[in-house]
Formats: C-alpha cells, sequence, structure tokens
C-alpha cells in the first residue's frame, strides 16, 4: 500500500518539531513501525467516515450465478410476447408464449440481481415461480411457470394465423386449410391462449 503524500511546508520535508499543531513531536521518522500504525489509524478513520452508500451494494455482482454474471441480459424475443406474435413469427418445435400481465422485466431484474437461483443441472432460472433459459447472446426465453404457456408447432401456427386474422376464426380456417398436420386440437389449444390477446372479441 503505497503511503500518503505529506504537504510540504516551507519548501522542507522537515515535520515541524511541535507537530504542527502545538502537540508533542511525533515519533521519530526512523519508527518505521509507529509511521505505518499512524497510516494505518488515518487510513481506518478515512473508511469510517464514508458513507455507507459508498460501498458495495446489498446485492454484488459476486452473488450472480451462472450466465448473467458476465453477459447483460437481453428481453424474450417479440415471437414470445403474445401480443407482439406477428404473420413472420417463427413456428418452431416448442413454443413458449407469456400472457399479458407477466412481470418478466420484473423477474429480469431479479436474475440481474442475484435474487433468483440458477439451476446448473437444467442451465435454467427460478424466480418468481417461473423458469428462464439464456441463450449465448444473452436474449432470454421462457420456459414454463405461471402465465407462460407452451404451445406446438401446429398450435403456434393457429395462434399466428388467429391474431392475424384478427380473430376471424372463419379466415383463419380458410389460410389454413392445406396444413394436414393441423387438427381440432390445435385449434383448441391455440384458441384458449389466444383469449387473451388484445384483439380477442369474446
Amino acid at each position: 500500500m503505497a503511503k500518503p503524500h505529506h504537504p510540504h511546508h516551507g519548501g522542507s520535508d522537515e515535520p515541524p518539531a511541535d507537530g504542527g499543531d502545538g502537540r508533542s513531536p511525533g515519533p521519530p521518522l526512523g519508527n518505521q513501525h509507529s509511521v505505518r500504525a499512524a497510516h494505518d489509524e488515518l487510513a481506518n478513520a478515512f473508511r469510517a467516515a464514508r458513507p455507507k452508500s459508498a460501498g458495495r451494494p446489498a446485492t454484488s455482482a459476486d452473488e450472480v450465478k451462472g450466465p448473467a454474471a458476465s453477459t447483460p441480459l437481453r428481453p424474450p424475443s417479440d415471437r414470445h410476447n403474445l401480443n407482439r406474435i406477428r404473420s413472420k413469427s417463427p413456428a418452431k418445435e416448442k413454443n413458449s408464449i407469456v400472457l399479458p400481465g407477466t412481470d418478466v422485466a420484473g423477474d429480469l431484474a431479479a436474475i440481474s440481481a442475484g435474487r433468483a437461483t440458477w439451476v446448473a443441472q437444467t442451465n435454467r432460472y427460478e424466480v418468481n415461480g417461473r423458469s428462464y433459459a439464456v441463450e449465448s447472446t444473452g436474449t432470454v426465453f421462457p420456459v414454463s411457470g405461471p402465465g407462460i404457456v407452451s404451445l406446438t408447432r401446429q398450435e403456434y401456427k393457429v395462434l399466428r394465423q388467429l391474431i392475424v386474422s384478427d380473430g376471424d376464426v372463419g379466415a383463419a380456417q380458410r389460410a389454413l386449410a392445406r396444413d394436414p398436420g393441423i387438427g381440432d386440437a390445435d385449434w383448441n389449444a391455440a384458441f384458449e391462449v389466444f383469449k387473451h390477446h388484445k384483439s380477442y372479441k369474446g
């Protein structure tokens, strides 16, 4: 630890004979132990006087586990947000949909602050009953939990078409009539999710 710099007095490095404040002279410069002790005492005094807010936050980055410890988190793709699904949103083998009112932003903030549980065995974060995974880019995607619904590829296609058709079931059925992989169960599952969409008219 570097020693604090002592201000010069009258161009001389010699300390005043009376210590500079009328008190008895300080320890001889040759007594390195005493000088070091004085430095330590001064440093402790500065630390004691420092406001608590100047220290590390209550939750430090050291407490964050998993990829969020080194990678800034990005919110899920729009294809996972029910009210942001568009005609070009890709239908994948597994599709998780976040229903309106689910506080994903709050969950991500909790993960970044170290208030979520990192499960190394599944590479998932658990927070507020929900499970999230993180891609290599830092993009988070919802997996399961309250407010998160999982759909198959066919169910997602139906949901997407219902949204594009603005809830017109007949128009959606005509658009998907030539897709032999879609059955009645897919329509039922997709429609239950569509009921939460902003365009659903009841």
